[in-house]
């Protein structure tokens, strides 16, 4: 374990410490949309609180997908009220972040959403609503933990790991990573899921995981996000899952410990990743399958 740690000092990850920004070439191929041109539910992308990924920036690319299912799309720029979700189908946060984190990405790590929106979202999601909440890696996890939590969700403030070096992990059906469950055989067939350093959560006893670690990851967890040390706190990561699905009451959750896989992105403008990578997955297909479930 030793051996681990410090290998992962000397071998920082390089790719995602560069500049990325989102492909604006990416256009993805949705042969048979959910509803027609904007006559579908209303879906709602939180930006009001400090996220990193916003329709008009890194999830560019998720909000051309759901365009093209016909959802109509919607920015929230604000906070979370009773009358902000109420139209709303499909409420999307991605990567939410308290004030006191932006530019700090280190402990403590305060929560993203306060108390009354926490009781708002989590009522409105048992009274129908139906949310997709993705909190990555180191601060994300524990600025949504509190949210996370109210639904059945543990969250762990790290980066699930196998290995020193690694800038992707793979799941598929042959490596038991990827559950076979509804949201994989909606429509086509899946069989592999690329993600990109996330974290690695416990679900409640109700869900169903689709991306699920085995004992070979770690759940590495600095002070400073990407500082590794031997000192820092580890945890096994055998059993929890990157991304997850529940009923909650008369609502629908879905949970993950990932982002960049719903993103189209590229660093230093040359190497690809997200749903625009040269590498094979069906990436796109998982997102139409969850957004479908949500929307059912």
């Amino acid at each position: 374990m030793r051996k681990l740690i410090l290998m992962l000092m000397w071998f920082p990850f390089t790719c995602f410490s560069q500049e990325q920004e989102a492909d604006p070439d990416y256009v993805p191929i949705v042969k048979k949309p959910l509803f027609e041109n904007n006559q579908g539910p209303v879906l709602l992308f939180d930006a009001g609180h400090n996220n990193f990924h916003k329709p008009d920036d890194k999830f560019a690319a998720f909000a051309k997908v759901a365009k093209a299912d016909g959802f109509r799309l919607q920015t929230l720029a604000g906070s979370i009220k009773n009358e902000t979700l109420q139209d709303v189908k499909v409420l999307v946060i991605a990567n939410a972040l308290n004030e006191k984190n932006v530019g700090s990405w280190q402990l403590p790590v305060y929560q993203a959403f306060t108390a009354e929106e926490v009781e708002i979202i989590r009522k409105w999601v048992s009274e129908g609503g139906r949310l997709f909440l993705i909190a990555d890696h180191m601060p994300f996890a524990g600025a949504a933990e509190a949210l996370a939590g109210s639904l059945g969700y543990t969250m762990y403030n790290g980066f699930a790991m196998e290995g020193p070096g690694r800038k992707y992990d793979v799941f598929t059906f042959d490596n038991d990573m990827l559950k076979r469950t509804s949201l994989t055989d909606t429509h086509s067939s899946i069989d592999t899921v690329i993600t990109y350093t996330g974290q690695a959560f416990k679900i409640p006893e109700k869900a169903t995981s689709i991306l699920s670690f085995n004992s070979k990851y770690k759940i590495l967890m600095p002070e400073v996000a990407w500082q590794f040390s031997k000192d820092m706190k580890m945890i096994n990561a055998d059993g929890l899952s990157q991304l997850a699905y529940s009923n909650y009451g008369s609502g629908k959750v879905v949970v993950s410990g990932e982002a960049a896989m719903f993103t189209a992105q590229k660093v230093s403008g040359v190497v690809k990743f997200g749903l625009n990578s040269n590498m094979p997955n069906d990436n796109l297909e998982l997102l139409q399958n969850i957004l479908e479930w949500l929307a059912r």
